[in-house]
């Protein structure tokens, strides 16, 4: 009754937001309003100068500043960060994101139902809403990499019984989904049962098999967007999120010559923390779509209203009695430059400062020492051939110069005393199972597979990583295999994170003990320890954009073209290990 009072004017407001231009993303008008908060939520929305005057103890004025719907993210991975969710919280509050939908695999491949129940709570009381998706691929792919927790059925179920859990993950393994493998077909049935939204991932799929995978419940898609893929998915009825890198002129023309207006949304799904920090968060992509040629207004649609309502979060996505006070005042829809931000009617950003400051962490102290690897050697990244002397044909991984795609390659390389010899224009790869689960060897050594890729540039040295979708094992990328040893090495002391070696000096570190994946320190920071690793990793001839997610997405078996695990080489198309040696 409070709200109905406080709506009629019988009580105070508690904030009135005065002299502000609405932009109505339930008709697609632009009008003159002040807007009433109440416990939180908006209770009204009226003409300037109704009578009589409303009484509110706080009043921001708007100035005809534009008042959007806080932005609501349905696929992202806060942990593609590299900060914990408060430090997260801290930046995309900043850029008008207000409710974010968390799909923690990476965490969950680190450390299974444990990690995700750290980044539940750790998620817990920010002014930023995190709701949670049920990973669905932990790891992507059975049998064909090891990862340091496993998310089955059992698990599913059990989230799904949580507060701020709102549906399915993407479901990557789209050929286990359509080969009928009991645990994703289990995962699924508990979704369909939880009566919950299904995120899916499906790249490569066109006509019967696309249908398949739909038929399973899975209705949305946020990979590769050519117009003639999109629009094959719209008509199927999938629910398209755009990221920004899959925005083109011709996918914006394809869209805008639709009859109707179709399920579009905006999505972010990995954002590192330099482009995090100097770009935008959601508002970026907005930006982008606007610049491409989407309508403004709708632009904010696909990331406001549309979102919420496909995650059914029916109390936020417009300014409306009733809804959550989530509140942003920017210059223009063009720009995006946010002013203020109310959150639950709390004002959380005001002249473009944060007047929010997180606080302790410690719940996530218990993801630290993750990395659980003996001492390497030099040895360890020598490739031994089957035979002594000679030449021996091997497969490449050829790396895309400006994607995270891969193909196929092959390359004929000498051997000397059973070791083979490293080309020009070719570097080592290696992946270590980095959580003690695998069989040991002799020597004592976790599994590890090792192969060769061409296209990074690398002239020198070594750059190592454990911070590798999705399984998040230890990688090193090197020609020389002492430094590529001192790289691992490194990684191994710190618990975690990037590295930079070249003639036995290390030149750049990325400290990432949170699970190996990330850290506590702010996004600022963790962008500028990021940049002097890119700086670093160019003096050894590495300069390839988004690197970060370049060497991540080696590791990734349920991408496409040739990829590696700890497991050894993967053809992503058939799912099969495949031999390095032809």
């Amino acid at each position: 009754m409070f709200l109905v009072k406080a709506a009629l004017g019988k009580i105070p407001l508690d904030t009135l937001v005065r002299g502000a231009s609405l932009v109505n993303v339930l008709t697609g008008e632009i009008q003159p309003a002040d807007i009433g908060v109440y416990a939180g939520k908006i209770v009204c929305v009226e003409s300037p100068g109704s009578v009589p005057p409303r009484q509110a103890a706080q009043v921001i004025e708007a100035r005809e500043k534009l008042a959007v719907p806080g932005l609501i993210d349905v696929h992202m991975h806060i942990e593609s960060s590299l900060v914990t969710p408060a430090r997260f919280a801290e930046a995309v509050l900043l850029h008008g994101t207000t409710t974010v939908a968390e799909d923690p695999h990476e965490l969950a491949n680190v450390l299974g139902l444990e990690g995700i129940r750290l980044m539940w709570a750790a998620s817990a009381g920010l002014p930023l809403k995190v709701c949670f998706l049920v990973p669905t691929c932990v790891p992507s792919a059975l049998g064909l990499e090891t990862s340091g927790g496993e998310i089955g059925p059992l698990e599913a179920q059990e989230m799904l019984a949580w507060e701020r859990v709102v549906g399915l993950a993407e479901v990557m393994d789209f050929l286990a989904v359509i080969g009928g493998e009991e645990r994703i077909i289990g995962i699924l049935e508990a979704g369909r049962k939880a009566g919950v939204v299904i995120e899916g991932h499906n790249p490569l799929l066109r006509g019967r098999e696309l249908n398949a995978y739909l038929a399973a419940g899975i209705d949305s898609d946020h990979t590769f967007m050519e117009p003639e893929y999109m629009l094959e998915k719209l008509r199927l009825g999938v629910t398209v999120e755009m990221q920004e890198r899959t925005m083109t002129p011709e996918v914006i023309s394809a869209l805008r010559q639709l009859p109707s207006d179709p399920d579009v949304l905006l999505v972010t799904d990995d954002v590192a923390p330099d482009r995090l920090n100097e770009k935008g968060h959601l508002d970026q992509v907005l930006r982008r779509a606007v610049e491409l040629g989407m309508k403004p207004v709708e632009a904010l649609r696909s990331a406001t209203v549309k979102p919420a309502r496909r995650l059914r979060l029916h109390d936020r996505g417009a300014i409306a009695p009733g809804k959550a006070a989530d509140i942003v005042l920017v210059d223009s829809l063009e720009s995006f430059a946010v002013d203020t931000v109310l959150v639950d009617g709390q004002v959380v950003v005001r002249g473009g400062k944060l007047s929010w400051c997180p606080g302790p962490e410690e719940t996530l102290w218990g993801a630290r020492g993750s990395v659980r690897l003996p001492p390497l050697c030099q040895a360890d990244f020598q490739l031994r051939a089957p035979i002594l002397e000679g030449e021996i044909q091997v497969r490449v991984i050829v790396s895309d110069p400006h994607t995270t795609a891969t193909e196929e390659g092959r390359a004929i390389l000498q051997v000397r005393e059973g070791i083979v010899q490293l080309a020009d224009d070719l570097a080592w790869i290696a992946v270590f199972e980095r959580y003690g689960r695998s069989v040991v060897l002799s020597p004592p050594s976790s599994r590890r597979g090792q192969g060769v890729v061409r296209g990074l540039g690398l002239q020198a040295g070594a750059v190592a990583t454990t911070y590798a979708h999705d399984t998040h094992n230890l990688v090193v990328i090197g020609r020389d295999p002492a430094d590529m040893a001192m790289a691992a090495n490194a990684l191994i002391r710190v618990g975690g994170g990037l590295v930079v070696v070249r003639g036995q000096e290390v030149l750049a570190l990325v400290e990432l003990p949170i699970g190996g994946i990330m850290a506590m320190e702010p996004v600022s920071q963790m962008s500028e320890a990021l940049r002097r690793f890119e700086a670093a990793a160019g003096t050894l001839g590495m300069h390839p954009p988004h690197l970060l997610m370049r060497l991540a997405s080696f590791t990734l078996p349920v991408a496409s073209g040739l990829r590696i695990t700890d497991r050894g080489l993967v053809n992503a198309r058939s799912r099969q290990l495949v031999d390095l040696f032809l």
